[in-house]
Order: C-alpha cells, then structure tokens, then sequence
C-alpha cells in the first residue's frame, strides 16, 4: 500500500496519510524469520478509529438589528469527523447563563467524508435588558470547543431633545417685537392729538402789537391845542388844491 512504516525499536507500526475510509477492524500478525521460513509468533485485532477535529466554531451576525430589535446569529465548524453530538448557544447576561440548543445543520463531503456543522439563533432584545456576551459550543465524542465571545450591547435610548429653551427665546423675542409695535403705535397716536402751534400768526400779532404801540405813542405825543391849532392840523391832512380849483 507505500502507506505504513514500522518502528523497531518500539515496535509502532504506523499508517500514514490517514483518511475517513481507513476506519475499522484490522489484524495485525507478527512474524519471525527463520531459515525454515516465516513462523507466526503473534496477533491482534486492532479497531482504528479515524478522529478529524473541528475548527473552531465561531459566531457570525447574519442580520443587523431590525425595527422589531431582533438580531439573528449565526455558528458555525467545518471539516469535522465524527458527527458531533450536540451544538449549542450559550447566553451570559450579569444575572443569568442561559444555553439554547436549536437544530444543527450537517453536510458532509462525498470524497472526504468531513462534516460541516451550523447552527442559528434569534436574540430578542426586548426580552435583554443588559450586555450579553455569547459562545457557540461544540460538542464531540472526546472534545468539546468553545467560540470567541460574541458581544451584544445594549444601547440605552436616548431621550429626546429638549426644545424648551428653543421655545422660550422664539416666545421671548415675539414678546419683545409685539410691545415695540405697540410702543410704536401709542407714541404716533399721541403725536397726533398734540395741537400744532402756528408760527404765521406771530408776525401779525407783533405787527398788530407794534400799530397799537404806534397809535398809543401817537395819542400820547399829540398836545392839546386850541381849536385853531386843532383846526390847522386837521387843515394839513385835506389834499392840496390847484390854482384852478375853488377850495373850500
């Protein structure tokens, strides 16, 4: 077969290049050369198992968190054999350890005979009310294989912004422009009811002030004459006669 070799000094007999089909009950018969020929000195029955160990699983999110605050997991280990006994979640909150175990996906290649494994999960959040971390666990007949740690944080919701102050400075400032119009419109209408003083009529009554001064001073200056002194002056303000005209 140019697949075995044979330790003398151990006396191990090894079979190289190992692969699935190589599994079952062999005999192994040991000789002893003699010059009479080959003498069977001894025999076993040997039941060889053929063990492929699993990589490691390992966790993969399939989908984001949806509007229903879901989340699916995923895990997964190949090229495995035998077929493992048992696949499982395993939930670590900081109150509670929690293992889910679903169905496992197997498929196994028709030249190596290997195995792949998997298996899903869907995390509620609403039913998570802190961090989570995760492991997938494997396990086989002589093994058991944990994942990396898998981290599921709960995000705190945010509260909503406060728009009081907005509010307050919007109302504040309407406020503010309403009693200036207001202010405004007060002060026009007393403006308008004050009586305008009338500046053309000064003139006229200090003309008039100045003939009345005028006509006192007049009445003042003039002396009492007699009748023929009255007579003259009042002669004085009679118009001028011609040569021609008859004056009386």
């Amino acid at each position: 077969m140019g697949r075995t070799s044979f330790d003398p000094d151990s006396w191990t007999l090894r079979l190289h290049n190992l692969q699935i089909k190589d599994k079952g009950l062999y005999r192994c018969i040991i000789h002893h050369k003699k010059p009479t020929g080959m003498i069977r000195i001894h025999q076993m029955n040997s039941d060889l198992l053929v063990l492929a160990n699993f990589s490691q699983p390992e966790i993969v999110p399939i989908s984001n968190i949806t509007e229903n605050l879901y989340i699916n997991l995923t895990c997964s280990s190949i090229h495995g054999y035998p077929e493992p006994k048992k696949m499982s979640f395993l939930l670590i909150t900081k109150n509670s350890t929690t293992e889910y175990d679903g169905v496992m996906q197997k498929s196994q290649d028709n030249v190596t005979e290997l195995y792949d494994v998997s298996i899903s999960l869907s995390v509620s959040f609403p039913d998570v009310t802190s961090n989570m971390t995760t492991f997938c666990v494997l396990q086989t007949e002589k093994t058991r294989l944990l994942s990396p740690p898998f981290f599921i944080e709960i995000e705190n919701p945010q509260p909503p912004p406060d728009h009081t102050p907005w509010i307050a400075a919007v109302l504040l400032t309407i406020i503010i422009c309403v009693m200036m119009v207001f202010c405004l419109n007060l002060w026009k209408r007393k403006k308008k009811k004050q009586p305008r003083r009338s500046y053309e009529c000064e003139p006229i009554n200090m003309e008039r002030g100045e003939s009345e001064q005028t006509q006192k001073s007049v009445k003042i200056h003039v002396p009492e004459r007699s009748d023929e002194a009255q007579h003259v002056f009042k002669s004085s303000k009679t118009p001028s006669c011609d040569e021609s005209d008859t004056c009386f």
